[in-house]
């Protein structure tokens, strides 16, 4: 599916009530997770173990917890 169809099936599937503001998140969402497969095919990103220990690093930081 190319990036057009992409976008029309997303703004298809949203609210019709849905923001402009609320349509461009969730572009951006798409493009992100887009982008984020594209970087997982090319072998890059971090392993799962390396995401966890960041994001309960970030909790700690932000509230003094550690995550779950």
């Amino acid at each position: 599916m190319n990036d057009r169809q992409l976008v029309l099936d997303a703004v298809r599937q949203m609210p019709d009530r849905a923001s402009l503001t609320e349509i461009l998140d969730e572009l951006r969402l798409l493009a992100s997770v887009k982008e984020g497969l594209a970087q997982s095919d090319r072998g890059e990103g971090s392993a799962q173990e390396e995401v966890v220990k960041i994001l309960d690093e970030w909790i700690t930081k932000s509230s003094g917890r550690h995550a779950a």
